[in-house]
């Protein structure tokens, strides 16, 4: 596809930012299992997601704990997570910049990284607000 130069310079100029329109499959997939964390756990949506933003090492989402959940998490999202990464210009980065010792610790540290963007675009949206049930009137 070939892009106009002013959009082609436009995106140059928003260097290290996610476009969140993007991904949705990817959000969904870690809205719900925020969501089954929260279930299991108590709290609230809104709330996990700011901690998490804040502190992405201190909050854990449920199924997104161990590397090998990592590791298969990005198997299923590889597309979406490779762009996102080229998106936030990771691969510029060397391993060493990011602490990663190899090759496998270094896809793991990319898809945390995708991970934690995605909750940011999360907590970016604004909530779609269900409209209240109205008491049911008395006769």
């Amino acid at each position: 596809m070939v892009k106009k130069y002013l959009q082609f310079i436009k995106e140059a100029m928003d260097d290290d930012k996610v476009d969140s329109s993007k991904y949705a499959e990817i959000k969904g997939e870690i809205k719900s299992m925020i969501e089954k964390t929260i279930e299991n756990s108590g709290g609230e949506f809104a709330s996990f997601v700011d901690k998490f933003a804040k502190e992405p090492d201190e909050v854990k989402i449920e199924g997104l704990i161990n590397d090998s959940d990592l590791y298969d998490f990005y198997l299923k999202f590889r597309n979406d997570i490779d762009e996102m990464l080229n998106d936030l210009k990771f691969f510029g980065s060397a391993p060493s910049e990011v602490n990663a010792l190899g090759l496998y610790d270094y896809l793991i540290k990319g898809t945390q990284k995708a991970i934690e963007e995605t909750v940011k675009l999360l907590s970016e949206e604004k909530p779609t607000e269900e409209p209240a049930e109205e008491p049911a009137k008395e006769e």
